[in-house]
């Protein structure tokens, strides 16, 4: 008797299961949409890009590196690299981690 008179309620309750699926597959993806826009590749300006720490500055031949105080990592702005090779007469590396050895 009861499958008669509620023959309709379980593919009700799929239909509105289903709709439900759809809403939040839908927000995910817009979530996820802006997620994507926000990060747009590039690194958090004053971390580091390898494990997320506060970057300090320090001056290495008049020119700014950012330092990362955990992995060790050293960054350069756009035309550091640069500046660098043009200061130096000697292999700007070999001096570089010379400095680093002596610290």
């Amino acid at each position: 008797m009861k499958d008669e008179k509620d023959r309709f309620g379980d593919k009700l309750r799929k239909k509105q299961k289903a709709e439900e699926d759809t809403y939040f597959a839908q927000q995910d993806r817009s979530k996820l949409e802006k997620l994507r826009e926000s990060a747009s590749g590039q690194p958090a300006l004053g971390l580091c890009p390898r494990c997320g720490v506060r970057l300090g500055q320090r001056e290495h031949h008049q020119v700014q590196v950012n330092e990362c105080s955990k992995c060790g990592g050293i960054w350069l702005d756009k035309g550091g690299l640069q500046l660098l090779v043009e200061r130096e007469d000697e292999s700007w590396a070999s001096r570089w981690l010379r400095s680093l050895l002596s610290s």
